[in-house]
């Protein structure tokens, strides 16, 4: 869904603003302002990536974007005022005398947005980094983790309750250290209905069987054997 949220953002900033009239250009910008902003925000809240340094970047271009159109709506404000209103001054409205101090200003804090979200994603890089996580040794990340159409858990933790139930939730607890967004069946947190064990075990990619004393001689256990 992200994908497709993305898409229209890039639809209405380049093509859906231009069937607004030309003669009211001003109305493109804050049209397209507004948009920046609503994205901008749920970017931050949502955090759509992976990976903590993507999340920052996206952030950081985006209100780079922001600060653009921000810019071009001061400047279409102070040429509308110096070629309308004959000998006014815009600085009284703007606070700038002249065009090219608003545009300094402008690139001025874009650099200063740029450097500190650089900053803020390398740091949050180097924490990450620090993590004690499973990683790839090709790319020294994190793995994608993914699931097929139809599943809905990557592991199922087959234990029985009187003997494996505590070390079942220790298990689980583990993997979601050092494995984030791995989603693990647990009974005690995922079971709905004793009868459909065969259902949620079709639900999932992978089966970890805790063989403590007295497992084969549970029924519910050899059902999910």
């Amino acid at each position: 869904w992200w994908e497709a949220l993305e898409l229209a953002r890039k639809l209405v900033l380049t093509g859906a603003v231009l069937l607004i009239p030309e003669e009211r250009a001003f109305l493109r910008l804050v049209v397209a302002t507004l948009v920046c902003v609503c994205y901008s925000v749920v970017i931050a809240i949502v955090r759509p990536y992976i990976r903590v340094e993507d999340d920052v970047l996206a952030v950081a271009t985006s209100l780079v974007l922001l600060l653009f159109f921000l810019g071009a709506n001061w400047t279409t404000i102070f040429l509308g005022i110096e070629e309308r209103y004959q000998g006014a001054d815009p600085a009284d409205v703007l606070g700038f005398s002249s065009l090219t101090g608003l545009v300094n200003t402008m690139i001025s804090l874009v650099a200063a947005v740029l450097i500190f979200f650089l900053i803020g994603a390398i740091f949050a890089a180097r924490r990450v980094a620090k993590l004690p996580t499973f990683r790839l040794v090709s790319t020294k990340q994190q793995p994608e983790l993914t699931l097929a159409h139809g599943i809905k858990w990557h592991l199922f933790n087959s234990h029985i309750w009187s003997t494996g139930q505590d070390a079942a939730a220790v298990i689980k607890k583990q993997l979601m250290l050092l494995l984030p967004g791995v989603k693990i069946f647990l009974d005690v947190d995922d079971l709905k209905d004793i009868g459909a064990l065969e259902q949620y075990i079709r639900g999932t990619t992978m089966i970890l069987f805790f063989l403590s004393q007295g497992y084969f001689r549970s029924k519910n256990c050899l059902r999910e054997v």
